[in-house]
């Protein structure tokens, strides 16, 4: 079995800008572009928000920002209709544009 290094023994022939380079290369492969939602999907997920801030449900929520996807656990504490956000139950805010996706926990 081929035990490779990987990019460690190339390092030496590397100038300081191929590496800057090949960093950065590595860290935008990790970008998620936003998920686009359509009528159907944002129905659905306002329905699910609404069922589970009424029934005060845990909730798993899958928020884009920074181009990442990251998960938060909580129950809904408030829905602001006026300031398009959502919070939680431990003080987390979340605007609704950034929420992709719902699971609710019963």
């Amino acid at each position: 079995m081929i035990r490779d290094r990987g990019n460690i023994k190339w390092n030496a022939m590397m100038l300081p800008e191929h590496v800057k380079y090949l960093r950065e290369w590595h860290e935008n492969d990790q970008y998620v572009e936003k998920p686009e939602l359509d009528e159907w999907a944002l129905q659905e997920l306002s329905e699910q928000l609404q069922k589970a801030f009424e029934n005060g449900l845990e909730v798993e929520l899958k928020i884009w920002e920074a181009k990442h996807i990251f998960k938060a656990t909580g129950i809904i504490a408030k829905l602001d209709i006026k300031n398009s956000a959502l919070y939680l139950e431990d003080g987390r805010k979340f605007p609704f544009p950034f929420i992709v996706g719902v699971t609710r926990y019963e």
